[in-house]
């Protein structure tokens, strides 16, 4: 399962590292025909933080917070999906905070989630 962890752990940061850099290019209004891509590599994050909660339940990670990481995974997926149709218009910029704030605290989820599956693993050795 470390090995697992370790690579849905360094997934997580690679992917949010990307999407963050994306983002900030399509809020400069350069690049704007790979949104899709972001979308799919936003989709792979949800991904790996799913597999990270069905790992943290097989580990017995507090179920609270292994819930809490998958739901958050869901939010952002359909988040992501409806921005471009909230708030249209000269106030769009405050979806577009939240959809950064959003990723922001997946990728600081999933990371947490990461190092409890990790901690978890080294105790029962």
């Amino acid at each position: 399962m470390n090995s697992a962890v370790t690579t849905l752990r360094i997934l997580v940061r690679l992917s949010g590292l990307i999407l963050i850099i994306l983002g900030i290019i399509y809020w400069t209004g350069h690049a704007l025909g790979l949104i899709p891509v972001h979308m799919v590599i936003g989709l792979l994050l949800a991904v790996c933080l799913w597999l990270l909660a069905i790992l943290g339940v097989k580990a017995h990670v507090s179920g609270g917070f292994v819930a809490l990481v998958a739901e958050w995974a869901l939010v952002m997926v359909v988040f992501g999906a409806v921005q471009a149709r909230l708030m249209v218009g000269s106030a769009h910029w405050v979806i577009q905070v939240l959809h950064l704030l959003v990723g922001i605290a997946a990728l600081g989820l999933g990371d947490q989630l990461g190092m409890r599956l990790s901690r978890a693993a080294y105790q029962a050795q």
